[in-house]
């Protein structure tokens, strides 16, 4: 799969930043772990998008984001669900926030499966068709 940079890209930079890293005094083990990574990512996955966290974001860009429509997003906003800022016209939503949206979602669906799963047993009855005419 192509990622979001070339691999001759990636390579470059993985070198580039062994030997700025390598040289520096300042730069640990980890933060070195920590660039590979992210150039790791960049490299093979295509949908790879970086942030600053205070970065923000129209209604339209997070919802490309999510996955969703960008009405479903005003929606978000307007319950409170998605925090933004600015008007009803301009309103921002901050990466960080978004990100939060989309671990608590996530959490959210896996507790869901989680109890339903729950639920059966041995003892469910399976399921069945009514007909109604």
């Amino acid at each position: 799969m192509a990622g979001a940079i070339a691999q001759q890209t990636a390579q470059h930079l993985r070198t580039a930043l062994g030997e700025v890293l390598r040289t520096s005094p300042e730069a640990t083990a980890t933060t070195l772990a920590v660039f590979e990574r992210l150039v790791e990512v960049l490299e093979t996955n295509a949908d790879a998008v970086v942030f600053p966290a205070d970065e923000t974001v129209s209604t339209q860009q997070a919802a490309a984001l999510l996955g969703i429509s960008r009405m479903t997003v005003v929606r978000l906003v307007e319950r409170g669900e998605l925090a933004a800022k600015g008007g009803a016209v301009h309103r921002r939503i901050s990466v960080s926030e978004l990100a939060r949206y989309q671990a608590e979602s996530s959490h959210r669906r896996q507790s869901g499966i989680v109890e339903f799963a729950d639920d059966i047993n041995k003892d469910t009855p399976p399921d069945e068709v009514i007909t109604t005419r």
